[in-house]
């Protein structure tokens, strides 16, 4: 049952960051230009990797 739920764990966690990637691919990487900026595409996947700490960090800098 250990395994079972570490997996589902991962799962989501994999799901959430695909859905971070995509998010900061069309916010950050696509621009208003709809150019694709290559010097963004490590920032997108940095984010989707370490998501918990991105949606915190967003959260952090619309307050400011």
């Amino acid at each position: 049952m250990g395994g079972r739920a570490w997996l589902i764990g991962l799962g989501l966690y994999c799901l959430v960051g695909c859905v971070d990637f995509a998010y900061h691919w069309n916010v950050d990487v696509r621009g208003a230009d709809q150019t694709i900026k290559y010097d963004e595409l490590p920032v997108a996947y940095s984010a989707a990797l370490f998501w918990p700490v991105d949606l915190v960090a967003i959260a952090l800098l619309k307050t400011l």
